[in-house]
């Protein structure tokens, strides 16, 4: 199964879905703050360790999941959903995350409103 493509134009690998087999992590951060964030915008940060500076949680040398991260959840009627698909794994019309240098992107549309979350590093 095709999950996504390398858009060479943009320099970024477009995940068409949030059904991978396994988290499809991009690494954010410079020499001392990191942060790793997932195709379903899971994911932890850490200052310089990442086993003994954790910012938020995560389990260490684990199998990898995706069930951890900062989460937006939304309410519409009797609704409950996230622009991230996890943990709430609503039904999409359509879903695209992009992994670039330095940001993710990630784009879909749900009970016919369009979503967009960007999450990127710069160095100030």
């Amino acid at each position: 199964m095709k999950y996504g493509y390398f858009d060479n134009t943009n320099k970024e690998y477009v995940i068409s879905t949030p059904q991978t087999p396994l988290p499809w992590i991009n690494y954010l951060g410079n020499e001392n703050f990191f942060s790793l964030i997932s195709n379903t915008c899971g994911g932890y940060s850490f200052y310089k360790d990442a086993r003994l500076l954790r910012l938020t949680r995560y389990r260490y040398n684990s199998m990898p999941q995706d069930n951890n991260g900062h989460y937006y959840y939304i309410k519409d009627k009797d609704i409950i959903w996230n622009p991230g698909w996890m943990p709430s794994k609503t039904p999409l019309d359509t879903y695209r995350c992009r992994h670039g240098l330095g940001y993710s992107v990630f784009e879909k549309r749900s009970i016919c409103q369009p979503y967009r979350i960007c999450s990127y590093w710069r160095k100030l």
